[in-house]
C-alpha cells in the first residue's frame, strides 16, 4: 500500500467521522427541540406524555439507511364531567324568639300564636324573616306593636308583633331589618294576661293602599280571619312549629 493510498484512507475516515458527528449533533438537537402541538398543563399530572426515543447508531444511519427514531404519539386527554352542583333551598323563616313555648294557637278573632318565655321581659324579639318595618304603633289598649312587611318568592306577607315591653333602639318605619335584628323585648303592654308575644302572620301587605285586603288594620284582621277559615293559620303555615324551643 502506497503512501498515497494511506492518505486517502485517512481522509475517508475523517470524512466518515465528521459526517457521523454532524448527524449525531442533528439528532441531539432534534431530541432537545421537540415541540408538542398540545399539552394541557392543567391535566399534566394525570396525562401520559410520550417521549421520543432514539436507539439508532451512526453506522446504521451511514451504511444501512436505518433511522429507528421513536415516534411521538399525541395522547388524547381524558374528558371529565363537571361535578354537579346541588341547589339547596336557603332558609327564609325563623322563630321570633330564642326560647319559647306556645301558650295559645290561632282561633277566630285571635288569628295569632301567643308565645311565652321563662326569660320574660329579657326575651328579645326578632323578625321571622328579612323585611321592612311597615308600622310602629300602640293600639287602643296601649299595646306596643311592630309590623314588618316581607316578600318571599314574590308573595307579600305581614308579621305583627304585639305587647312589646319596649321597641329596639334605632327602630323606625321604613327600616330594613334582617332575622338577626332585634325589634323589641317581650312584654305585657295593652290587654295581656301576662308577659308574652302575640304574633300574627298574614299573606298580605298591611298599610299598603295597593293591597285591597290590608289597606288598614280592620282590613288586616278581617282578611286574617278569612284566611284562617281557608286553612292559613299564620306562622304555622310558613314554617314547622314545635310546642316549645330553645333556639331559633
Amino acid at each position: 500500500m502506497t503512501r498515497k493510498d494511506i492518505v486517502n484512507i485517512l481522509i475517508i475516515i475523517v470524512l466518515i467521522i465528521s459526517i457521523g458527528l454532524m448527524v449525531a449533533k442533528k439528532e441531539k438537537d432534534d431530541f432537545l427541540n421537540l415541540s408538542y402541538e398540545y399539552i394541557n398543563t392543567k391535566d399534566m399530572a394525570i396525562t401520559d406524555i410520550s417521549t421520543k426515543k432514539d436507539n439508532t447508531n451512526i453506522i446504521d444511519i451511514l451504511f444501512k439507511g436505518v433511522d429507528n427514531k421513536g415516534v411521538l404519539v399525541e395522547k388524547e386527554l381524558p374528558v371529565y364531567q363537571k361535578s354537579q352542583v346541588l341547589n339547596t333551598q336557603r332558609r327564609v323563616w325563623y322563630l321570633p324568639t330564642e326560647v319559647g313555648t306556645i301558650s295559645q294557637y290561632p282561633v277566630y278573632n285571635h288569628v295569632a300564636y301567643d308565645i311565652y318565655s321563662p326569660r320574660g321581659v329579657n326575651e328579645t324579639i326578632f323578625p321571622i324573616a328579612n323585611g321592612v318595618v311597615s308600622g310602629m304603633y300602640r293600639d287602643a289598649a296601649g299595646a306596643n306593636i311592630v309590623t314588618i312587611a316581607h316578600n318571599v318568592n314574590g308573595i307579600n306577607y305581614t308579621s305583627q308583633y304585639v305587647h312589646l315591653a319596649a321597641y329596639a333602639s334605632g327602630l323606625y318605619v321604613g327600616k330594613e331589618v334582617t332575622i338577626n335584628d332585634a325589634i323589641g323585648q317581650m312584654g305585657s303592654t295593652g290587654m295581656a294576661t301576662g308577659v308574652h308575644l302575640h304574633i300574627a302572620v298574614v299573606d298580605c301587605k298591611l298599610f299598603d293602599s295597593n293591597d285591597p285586603n290590608c289597606r288598614d288594620l280592620n282590613g288586616f284582621f278581617n282578611y286574617a280571619n278569612r284566611r284562617l277559615n281557608e286553612g292559613f293559620n299564620g306562622l304555622g303555615s310558613v314554617m314547622n312549629l314545635s310546642g316549645s324551643w330553645n333556639n331559633r
